[in-house]
């Protein structure tokens, strides 16, 4: 028996919060696949592919607010942060990242496995 319930707007959630760590470093974001999965994995939402990514999306932020996935196949979601182009934002030397990225931190908590 589940305690709790998750729909598919709580996946939107979890992204939104990583975009707004993007946005707080001053940096873009993408997320490879596996790592969203990884993300995604409690809530259950049986989502296995790029497609089934790319149906969710569509569902849950049609316009692209937070997050889009790439059209490369792969299924790459990218968050929609503040920076769009890679470069730093102003007062931040190109080349040194303000702390670390969104990317980093989302691979170090790819294994959300509980320990039971």
């Amino acid at each position: 028996m589940r305690l709790f319930e998750v729909d598919q707007g709580s996946a939107r959630d979890v992204l939104a919060v990583l975009q707004g760590l993007a946005d707080k470093e001053g940096q873009t974001s993408e997320l490879p696949f596996p790592v969203v999965l990884n993300i995604l994995r409690p809530f259950s939402l049986g989502i296995s592919t790029p497609d089934g990514l790319i149906a969710l999306k569509n569902s849950v932020d049609p316009t692209g607010d937070v997050f889009d996935v790439s059209d490369d196949g792969k299924g790459t979601v990218i968050l929609n942060t503040k920076v769009k182009d890679g470069n730093p934002t102003q007062g931040q030397e190109p080349g040194k990242a303000a702390g670390p990225s969104v990317d980093s931190m989302a691979a170090s908590n790819t294994d959300l496995t509980p320990n039971i």
